[in-house]
């Protein structure tokens, strides 16, 4: 594929059309996975020329690649800033699951593409993974973990171990969007649309709220 060689300028329409690139890449590589996805589809998906996909991105690894850092990236930026500041342990951390909530809003594949790539590297080797995992993951792990031991000692939250509510956070968020299809199948709804996500974000504030905080902790 022959890439395209006018000199780049940047304005509001390229940043536009990359992020279109970057969404509809999103998509394809989580439901078709890397070998099955199609910059051709992709294109289409983004509503730009074929050409341009090669234009910002120079070939299918390096969209793939920025995908999946993007999405990484973006989840790190936002559920970091959640939970700093000086806010109570709660309302932090109420704060940590609304931007993760928020993050998947936008990009309801990223999950799914994540799950494709933990199979795809089974065959290829986890490096890249344990590489984004180090430079993003483990940060917002050691910040939670932190912010668990704070909510504990305060009396916010009840004691519990704080690896397993770490990994039980998580799962509340993540299943609801890499079982988006079954769960369509199964009840019929568009669950990623906006409705849905903000009916799952409430039952996941709820049960959080009913297992996490002390009576003496406030939600609202």
């Amino acid at each position: 594929m022959v890439a395209v060689v006018e000199t780049p300028t940047k304005s509001s329409a390229e940043s536009s059309n990359r992020s279109e690139i970057l969404r509809a890449a999103s998509e394809e590589f989580a439901l078709k996975g890397y070998a099955g996805a199609r910059t051709e589809g992709i294109a289409q998906a983004a509503g730009v020329k074929h050409t341009l996909v090669f234009y910002h991105f120079k070939t299918k690894d390096q969209l793939y690649s920025t995908v999946l850092g993007t999405v990484f990236s973006e989840w790190a930026e936002r559920v970091s800033h959640a939970l700093s500041g000086t806010a109570s342990p709660t309302r932090r951390l109420l704060a940590y699951i609304n931007s993760y909530f928020d993050c998947f809003a936008e990009f309801p594949f990223a999950p799914r593409l994540v799950q494709q790539e933990q199979l795809r590297q089974r065959i290829s080797g986890p490096e890249h993974l344990q590489q984004l995992a180090k430079r993003y993951v483990r940060p917002v792990h050691r910040k939670l973990a932190a912010l668990l031991r704070e909510g504990i000692s305060s009396g916010e939250f009840r004691d519990l171990d704080i690896e397993q509510c770490i990994h039980s956070l998580s799962a509340l968020i993540i299943f609801y969007f890499t079982g988006s299809l079954t769960l369509e199948s199964l009840d019929g709804i568009e669950s990623c649309s906006p409705a849905h996500i903000a009916v799952r974000r409430e039952a996941v504030l709820d049960f959080v709220s009913a297992a996490l905080f002390t009576s003496g902790s406030v939600r609202k």
